[in-house]
């Protein structure tokens, strides 16, 4: 990182998606819901108080990316869903690292859990 550039962190608590992921066919006929925090450390070219959009990476455009990808097709396993979050994300040269804790509110399990999921990290150069 040289000295005109300012590292700092983004966080995506909590967004919720209806999708039709799992490995029985009713989770993907019925669907369910999965929440997704994302953990992003970027970039930012020019720091300081600019207050300009085109200078700073956007959530709402990683929001958008990670939406269409996550419910755009169907994953039978977390773990194959995350590591796909992670490697759509080079799309953006800003990040630097990213963590995704997905999970899975209803698994289709016969205990009662709060939900089950999958935590992946990347760094990218």
């Amino acid at each position: 990182m040289s000295e005109t550039e300012l590292e700092y962190n983004i966080d995506i608590c909590g967004l919720r998606l209806f999708a039709y992921h799992g490995v029985f066919p009713e989770e993907n006929k019925l669907g369910q819901e999965f929440k997704i925090d994302l953990y992003l450390k970027v970039i930012r070219a020019t720091p300081g108080a600019d207050d300009n959009l085109k200078n700073v990476l956007s959530y709402w455009d990683v929001i958008e990316l990670v939406k269409a990808l996550f419910t755009g097709k169907t994953f039978k396993l977390l773990e194959t869903a995350a590591h796909s979050i992670l490697q759509e994300l080079t799309q953006f040269p800003q990040i630097k690292y990213a963590r995704i804790h997905l999970k899975k509110l209803t698994p289709p399990i016969p205990v009662t859990v709060d939900y089950v999921g999958v935590v992946f990290e990347k760094e990218y150069f």
